[in-house]
């Protein structure tokens, strides 16, 4: 089963080349922007993100899902294309929709997104972004089912890469507006979809299959509506946080957002991208059930850990990304924005189940329910604790998905979580980030020093209380002496 992981990790490692380079290109732009905007001006470029993230989702209408859903297990190559073929269609009339919307109806949108009027350009640049980018899943997807993970990362990350130098020219050289950022973001995916269009075209075959397109689209819209939820659940608390504290506050939790989702970019994307292709490949081994138990406990300590190297350095690095001090609150934001996407990261595990089961209604009404919780709790407590009760609430709502999912596939899920891991490794993140922030010596260096001690003793503390299995702990030494100890020798 190790040989299994390995290669899972190996995959996400393939697929996490896109996601660190967008995560990388997210670090370069977050000092450009503090350094050439204002405030209120960070605040509209977040709010937009937002907003062509709805749109993104509405036009894929889950369809990346639902491909390697319907495809992953197809051996029939012939049959496969004409699936694809099928998709394709769709997501063209979606996207074809969706643009005249836009045409119509940017200008009143700018109102209702900015509170503004006179940024109808930039909303339509936004519906322009949801659409190229949607289409570029084609090309991307096909390269999942062909097993194809470079292509992918190379189709990602000529993108990244247009995308970045354009804002540059427009932003750094051209001293453009922001709405320049979002003309950008359209043209990068615009021309590496049509520079791709052939092959696309090459892994399609003519055949419209209404039969088809009716079990597509049965699995695919609760499914929409539920990432729709899901992304509702991410950003709605910044919406309402908008009518009750300044623009200020609102760039303030933004960023701390923004910087922590880093784990999301780094490990949960590419784990994602990788674990539901081999989910489809591996569900009928013997040691599948115990490959999917191990792989949710690795994730998650992943997760852990790693946002606990950013919360005990994050008020260092901020200083290097973020260039306007007024946004430097900010670090205080971000240790509950990682901790809550450890949480998110488990119910990918549950969403597996769900898939399997075709059944994605129940992923929709779980969303819902985590969205009106978000939503109440926030209206409540926002204007007695500002940004911190909509990070508290973060946390709360994805332990609330969490034990929802649980519950609802008790009964047929694949994965039994490793509780008793789960919640060692959350109470220790707690402390330890508790600690290191009530203790700042003045001293940096003392500092630092003090922190390397605390994720020494973070493992230590585990080894002790007996998390790791002995195997895990002979396989680590065997790395160890293999690669490290033999080098010194």
């Amino acid at each position: 089963m190790l040989k299994d992981l390995k290669h899972t990790i190996r995959q996400s490692a393939v697929y996490g080349l896109s996601r660190v380079a967008a995560k990388l290109v997210s670090f370069v732009l977050i000092p450009l922007y503090t350094a050439a905007f204002v405030s209120d001006t960070i605040a509209n470029i977040n709010l937009l993100e937002s907003f062509w993230q709805y749109l993104f989702t509405i036009v894929m209408f889950a369809f990346e899902t639902a491909i390697v859903n319907f495809c992953a297990r197809e051996t029939n190559v012939s049959k496969r294309q004409k699936i694809l073929f099928n998709f394709f269609i769709m997501m063209l009339f979606n996207s074809a929709i969706v643009l005249f919307c836009g045409f119509i109806f940017s200008s009143k949108l700018s109102d209702i997104v900015l509170n503004q009027a006179g940024f109808g350009n930039v909303i339509f640049y936004c519906f322009l972004i949801s659409v190229f980018e949607a289409l570029l899943i084609m090309p991307l997807t096909i390269a999942r089912i062909n097993n194809k993970p470079v292509l992918y990362t190379i189709i990602t990350v000529s993108s990244l890469l247009i995308n970045l130098a354009l804002q540059i020219i427009f932003i750094v050289m051209l001293k453009y507006g922001f709405e320049f950022i979002f003309l950008a973001k359209f043209i990068a995916p615009a021309l590496m979809f049509v520079i791709f269009i052939p092959y696309v075209i090459r892994n399609l075959k003519l055949s419209i299959d209404f039969t088809e397109i009716k079990n597509i689209l049965k699995f695919s819209f609760p499914l929409m509506l539920a990432m729709l939820v899901s992304l509702m659940l991410n950003t709605v608390d910044r919406f309402i946080l908008s009518d009750f504290v300044s623009k200020t506050d609102v760039a303030i939790y933004t960023t701390g957002y923004s910087l922590g989702s880093v784990t999301n970019a780094f490990i949960l994307s590419p784990f994602t991208l990788a674990i539901n292709v081999i989910f489809w490949k591996k569900i009928d081994e013997d040691n599948f059930r115990r490959f999917m138990t191990k792989s949710s406990t690795y994730l998650f300590t992943g997760m852990i850990f790693v946002s606990l190297v950013i919360s005990l350095f994050i008020y260092y690095a901020i200083k290097i990304f973020v260039r306007n001090e007024a946004l430097w609150p900010a670090v205080n934001i971000i240790p509950f924005i990682l901790f809550a996407n450890c949480f998110a990261a488990l119910f990918t595990f549950h969403s597996l189940d769900f898939y399997y089961k075709r059944n994605t209604n129940v992923i929709l009404y779980i969303m819902a329910a985590c969205l009106a919780f978000n939503f109440a709790a926030n209206i409540i407590f926002i204007k007695y604790f500002g940004i911190y009760a909509s990070a508290v609430i973060t946390i709360l709502s994805y332990m609330l998905m969490l034990l929802l999912g649980h519950y609802s596939t008790k009964s047929f899920s694949f994965t039994k979580f490793e509780l008793r891991k789960v919640i060692m490794l959350s109470v220790l993140f707690v402390i330890f980030v508790s600690t290191a922030f009530l203790i700042r010596p003045g001293n940096v260096y003392l500092d630092v020093l003090l922190k390397l001690i605390m994720i020494f003793l973070f493992i230590i503390t585990l080894y002790f209380l007996k998390f790791f299995e002995p195997i895990e702990i002979e396989r680590t030494k065997g790395f160890f002496n293999k690669y490290l100890f033999s080098k010194l020798k």
